[in-house]
């Protein structure tokens, strides 16, 4: 499934699993350590850990809340962080007549 993904979004996904399986390991975790404290299986935490699409996102964020990241999630679409839809409001903008 990940080979159908564009290569932007596949090399994305796997770098996130690669510093997933990063942060597992320097804590001294096994793979089994892990599925259990996320209630997952030991299958899925080595998809998770390959960055595959199938894995649940839930899964992926159940991860960063035991790495102490989850706070960072909700920072990727947050709107102050979002340039092209401000662009594109302050492109709308229209400078006001004199009166």
């Amino acid at each position: 499934m990940i080979s159908k993904l564009p290569p932007p979004i596949a090399t994305t996904l796997a770098a996130l699993g690669a510093n997933l399986r990063l942060a597992r390991e320097r804590r001294g975790l096994t793979i089994r350590d892990l599925a259990a404290q996320i209630n997952a299986c030991a299958p899925t935490i080595i998809k998770l850990e390959r960055g595959d699409p199938s894995v649940s996102i839930a899964l992926y964020a159940a991860a960063l809340q035991l790495y102490e990241r989850l706070e960072w999630l909700p920072d990727l679409m947050d709107p102050q962080f979002d340039r092209e839809a401000l662009r594109i409001e302050l492109a709308g903008i229209r400078p006001r007549g004199r009166r």
